[in-house]
C-alpha cells in the first residue's frame, strides 16, 4: 500500500474511531426502545421516525468504509486496527438493523 494512502485510512481511522460514541447512544436508545415496542406501540417519537434512516445509513457507510480498507494492503498492525474497528461496526450495525426492524424501517 503506498505511503499517501496508509497516511489517509491512518487519519480516517482515528475519525472513524471516534463515530462510535457519538452515534452509539442514539443506536442504544434505539435498541432499548425496541425491546420495549408493546409498551410504546404506535406511538413512536419524531426523532425515531427522522434519526433512524439516518443511523441505519451512518453505520452502512461506517461499516462499508471499512470494509474497503480491509481489501488494501495494509501493514500488520494497520490491519488489526482495522479488525477491531470492523468488528465494533457489524456488532453496533446489527443492534440497529435488527432494532429498526420492530419500527419496520429496513
Amino acid at each position: 500500500m503506498d505511503k499517501l494512502r496508509t497516511t489517509d485510512i491512518n487519519e480516517q481511522i482515528l475519525k472513524l474511531g471516534a463515530a462510535p460514541p457519538m452515534w452509539g447512544l442514539e443506536a442504544n436508545d434505539l435498541v432499548e426502545l425496541s425491546r420495549n415496542v408493546e409498551r410504546v406501540a404506535a406511538n413512536v417519537n419524531a426523532w425515531f421516525r427522522r434519526g433512524v434512516p439516518g443511523l441505519l445509513e451512518t453505520t452502512t457507510v461506517c461499516h462499508d468504509t471499512v470494509l474497503y480498507w480491509e481489501e488494501q494492503d495494509a501493514a500488520p498492525a494497520l490491519s488489526a486496527d482495522i479488525r477491531v474497528l470492523r468488528a465494533t461496526f457489524d456488532s453496533k450495525r446489527a443492534e440497529v438493523h435488527a432494532a429498526a426492524a420492530h419500527f419496520k424501517f429496513n
